[in-house]
């Protein structure tokens, strides 16, 4: 947009509109950072991953935030969905001894509800996040962390916690849940509050469930 574009622009919604100098000005500015922005050459905790596949460090107006970049791994991204709730592991004390061992989410929250399903018994932690759906995350892309994931979000809190303050959504704090079982009674959480990890009754539901993503680079 040239200046005698943004000149016409400006004198419509102000004599037409009734909106303020001001109001225009931050709307301009606005459409100009969401034209000229592009993917910075690192990639940083706290950063912003937009729904169309933008990375960039600041908030753009009109632009929908789908998550927050936790922890960067080489070519490989692990970000904060925006929305969380508080479930129990398995209300039914689903066992999945395999994710014991596992330090992915992501496959190990496929495992959960493949026994799940074969056993048929709920998982409500898993589920709810492979079935997360929420600010242009697709249904089964998202997953439950992992102990080993968590920590890496710990490592990073501030500058996650920075970035979701500023988007008005939910802090990393308090305890949640983790994909790891423990053992066919408990499952493994994490404390973000100090780092402590632990492990609790899997039908209790005073924990916290954060959904997670990954990003090839």
């Amino acid at each position: 947009m040239n200046k005698k574009e943004k000149l016409e622009m400006l004198s419509y919604f102000v004599g037409e509109l009734g909106l303020s100098h001001k109001e225009v000005a931050e709307y301009l500015l606005a459409e100009d950072l969401s034209a000229k922005a592009t993917m910075p050459q690192k990639i940083l905790p706290g950063m912003y991953i937009y729904a169309d596949g933008l990375i960039y460090p600041e908030i753009i107006e009109g632009r929908q935030v789908m998550a927050v970049v936790g922890s960067v791994d080489g070519s490989d991204v692990l970000a904060v969905c925006l929305q969380e709730a508080r479930l129990p592991w398995s209300s039914d004390w689903l066992e999945a001894k395999a994710t014991q061992k596992m330090t992915g989410g992501k496959e190990a929250t496929r495992k959960i509800l493949e026994i799940s399903r074969k056993k048929r018994q709920e998982a409500e932690a898993a589920q709810w996040c492979y079935d997360y759906a929420e600010d242009g995350v697709k249904q089964g892309e998202a997953f439950l962390p992992s102990l080993t994931e968590l920590e890496k979000l710990f490592a990073n809190k501030a500058a996650i916690n920075a970035s979701l303050k500023a988007l008005g959504v939910v802090l990393l704090e308090g305890w949640y849940w983790s994909s790891t079982e423990y053992d066919n009674n408990y499952a493994r959480e994490f404390y973000m509050g100090n780092g402590d990890r632990y492990y609790d009754y899997k039908y209790y539901n005073n924990y916290s469930v954060r959904a997670v993503i990954t990003i090839q680079l």
